[in-house]
């Protein structure tokens, strides 16, 4: 992975104490790194758009000495898989939800929690204080991982076979959710039965009526063509996803230190880039949606809050109650 060229040129001259050499100033500026960047998305995914613009900003920022290559649609693995390559560092880098993540750190299971940020901005601003610092000394510190950013997945909304107006109306039907306890346990307070599994497979499982219905960002929904095998979608906005960007540590630690902050900076740069573009996508997409023919019911999304609440009290038992209320604090709930 890492390709180090030396200039061999020798100073016989003194060095001042504390500055670095000529050659050593050379020597930094010439390593070069090919990096592997995966996610799970098709190329035309904001996904992929946000990781490319990464690709090309930390390829400027560092004289093309850093090149990442991005590998959508899971070349690299699962996300799961990735993720533990990256911890391992079998994997250099990988953009992942926040439910893959708890996997290894329970406590990111609590940004699945219902109804907790009111918008992405906010999302943003809390995640960016006190709240995401502790998480990310979590992985950092027990999984040697680094999170560049805190990237967008968006708000989720529930498709389904039948309409939804309130919880009641998911009582008995079985419902695609991601490999997150918390996920699974909102919907089992709704009354539907969770049922876990990749992307990979959902669209054949709505097909074949192994399930009910599911739970998506827009953008997931219409690049897996959903409306073709759903006719209904609430516009719930139940979960607000994040999608952090992360390297693994050792990597990163092992480059030139002025390659490092155009990595680091980058990643924290392109969060605010990455609401607007998803915030605009958006705004088309349920267009879009509509325009293939899906009914869109506008609920009330208080009822569902409030048929979630108990979550919360899980969560405090489980999870650590001193982030979820500092959360809560930030975002005056």
């Amino acid at each position: 992975m890492k390709k180090v060229s030396l200039t061999g040129i020798f100073l016989s001259m003194f060095v001042v104490m504390g500055c670095a050499t000529d050659e050593e100033t050379e020597s930094a500026s010439e390593e070069t790194y090919d990096i592997t960047l995966g996610h799970l998305a098709e190329t035309g995914h904001h996904y992929h758009e946000i990781s490319e613009r990464f690709a090309e900003l930390v390829e400027e920022r560092t004289d093309g000495n850093v090149n990442v290559e991005v590998y959508p649609s899971d070349q690299l693995g699962t996300q799961t898989e990735s993720v533990e390559a990256v911890m391992s560092g079998a994997q250099d880098m990988v953009l992942t939800s926040d439910s893959v993540i708890s996997g290894w750190v329970e406590d990111f299971g609590i940004l699945n929690l219902p109804f907790l940020f009111e918008d992405m901005h906010q999302a943003n601003e809390v995640l960016n204080s006190s709240p995401g610092a502790k998480l990310e000394e979590q992985l950092e510190e027990e999984h040697d991982t680094v999170l560049l950013g805190w990237w967008v997945n968006g708000f989720r909304h529930v498709t389904s076979s039948q309409e939804i107006q309130e919880p009641s109306d998911l009582q008995g039907m079985t419902i695609r959710t991601p490999e997150s306890q918390v996920m699974m346990e909102v919907f089992e307070n709704f009354g539907a039965s969770p049922s876990p599994m990749g992307m990979g497979e959902l669209y054949t499982a709505l097909q074949q009526g192994t399930v009910d219905g599911q739970e998506n960002p827009t953008t997931n929904i219409i690049d897996n063509s959903m409306y073709e095998v759903q006719d209904y979608i609430a516009r719930t906005s139940h979960i607000y996803q994040t999608e952090p960007i992360l390297i693994n540590r050792t990597l990163l630690e092992s480059m030139p230190e002025e390659y490092q902050e155009a990595i680091i900076e980058t990643g924290k740069e392109l969060e605010q880039e990455h609401i607007e573009m998803v915030e605009t996508r958006e705004e088309e997409e349920w267009d879009q949606i509509e325009e293939e023919g899906m009914t869109i019911n506008d609920v009330d999304t208080e009822v569902f809050r409030e048929a979630s609440e108990p979550v919360y009290d899980t969560v405090r038992e489980s999870l650590d109650e001193e982030i979820l209320d500092d959360i809560l604090e930030h975002t005056g709930q």
